[in-house]
């Protein structure tokens, strides 16, 4: 008869199996590796830009917020009188503005540098139509050249400027 030891009653094949079970569970373990790093990859270069973009779309938003938040400054130009000759008579145009900005160093510029907006702004109500000055888009004419006027005077260019000029009395007489 056969010794007990020398059956084989499957305990060889059983050993191979372990063998080839062993490296069958580290395939396994490694290709989960790589799937879960492969998907750690993949979801951090798409949610990243993506929160990249929310971050940059974000201040941008709060930059908006902040310019539409800022109380608008003003100037003031004192009375301006001036004579015009038209059709042999001398007639007066009187303006009282406000130069208005968003910028306090636009405004502490135009204040310091009134003088020089006063000389500018009569030589141009002077030289101005006495008859187109009598409608109203003669003087939306002259507040827009008045606003180009002041901005050439204090040597702005944008995004620091002057941004409207309003007239708060106008007179032809």
């Amino acid at each position: 008869m056969a010794k007990k030891d020398e059956l084989n009653l499957g305990k060889g094949d059983s050993d191979g199996e372990e063998k080839s079970s062993g490296k069958g569970k580290l395939i396994i373990m490694i290709a989960v590796v790589l799937l879960l790093a492969g998907g750690g990859a993949a979801y951090y270069f798409l949610m990243g830009s993506s929160t990249e973009n929310a971050v940059a779309e974000g201040v941008e938003a709060v930059e908006e917020v902040e310019e539409e938040a800022k109380e608008p400054l003003y100037a003031d130009v004192k009375k301006i009188l001036v004579n015009i000759e038209h059709k042999g008579k001398t007639h007066y145009v009187q303006a009282d503005m406000e130069l208005m900005s968003y910028d306090q160093a636009v405004i502490d510029q135009a204040r310091r540098d009134m003088p020089a907006i006063r000389d500018r702004l009569i030589i141009l109500f002077n030289s101005q139509d006495f008859d187109a000055l009598k409608t109203a888009d003669g003087k939306e004419a002259v507040r827009a050249e008045a606003l180009v006027t002041v901005n050439e005077a204090l040597g702005l260019t944008a995004p620091k400027v002057v941004e409207q000029v309003y007239f708060e009395n106008f007179l032809i007489q």
